[in-house]
């Protein structure tokens, strides 16, 4: 391994198919057969606060970093994990703090992330599932198993005002069927879908990428089925070996809301 004079940082972020390894000192660093590449990283101060959501860190990057690229228009069924680790003079490796990523913001030279605590990488007392009656799963993601294109439907879109769409759809679909789906555009920017009726589709949040397209006369877009979470709407899907939740709970508490340890 290089020896460096100054304590430097390790950058390892991960979206459960490719692993990225990036450090912020003064050149690339190989360590137990990987490399290091050196790049342009700042983040945030890391905090320790008993309350978890303000344990939160941002790290920015170059735009035109290879890994920065691929979440410039997020796929919100994927995630990214990071894990930070110091590298001291004497070259001893320690890891510093642990995340997910929550939320990005872009300009012309670089992009900002946001990751929340991940306790459990951290090596501290936590859970990663929740015992819970719902679906704990992301709606087409690794756990929950389906295959979205298998439940896409393609439609025009007339009207858009206040995050509210009218939609001529290719093919008929009971109201509720995109109801906690996702809207894609050709351009690849997604939006979850809040609610559906009719040809009215409500989404969670304005789609600035749909607004242009709207304006140079672009109006298709990818629809993909909803899931409410519920046993009974996995059912629908034909997925209920992949639930993520445990419907049989009982309401009360067996133990009337004490601690059983």
């Amino acid at each position: 391994m290089i020896n460096i004079f100054k304590q430097s940082e390790l950058y390892v972020f991960n979206d459960g198919v490719n692993t990225y390894r990036y450090t912020s000192g003064m050149r690339d660093l190989y360590i137990d057969k990987n490399i290091y590449v050196k790049e342009s990283i700042d983040r945030s101060s890391i905090k320790r606060d008993a309350s978890l959501s303000k344990n939160k860190i941002t790290i920015t990057m170059p735009i035109t970093n290879h890994m920065v690229k691929q979440w410039i228009i997020p796929d919100i069924t994927k995630y990214l994990l990071v894990d930070i680790y110091t590298l001291d003079k004497r070259n001893s490796i320690t890891m510093s703090w642990s995340g997910r990523l929550t939320q990005t913001s872009t300009s012309d030279k670089e992009m900002t992330m946001t990751f929340e605590l991940l306790i459990t990488r951290a090596g501290q007392t936590g859970v990663n599932d929740r015992v819970q009656r719902n679906c704990r799963y992301s709606l087409y993601g690794e756990r929950c198993g389906l295959n979205r294109e298998d439940f896409k439907v393609v439609g025009s879109v007339t009207s858009y005002k206040n995050d509210v769409l009218t939609v001529t759809f290719e093919q008929d679909v009971p109201s509720g069927y995109f109801t906690g789906g996702i809207l894609q555009t050709p351009n690849g920017e997604q939006t979850f879908i809040k609610d559906h009726y009719e040809a009215s589709v409500t989404l969670f949040r304005r789609n600035q990428q749909l607004v242009n397209n709207l304006n140079n006369g672009i109006t298709t877009v990818t629809l993909y089925k909803g899931c409410t979470r519920t046993l009974e709407s996995c059912n629908t899907f034909n997925n209920t070996l992949n639930y993520g939740g445990f419907p049989y709970l009982p309401l009360e508490p067996l133990n009337n809301g004490k601690s059983i340890v």
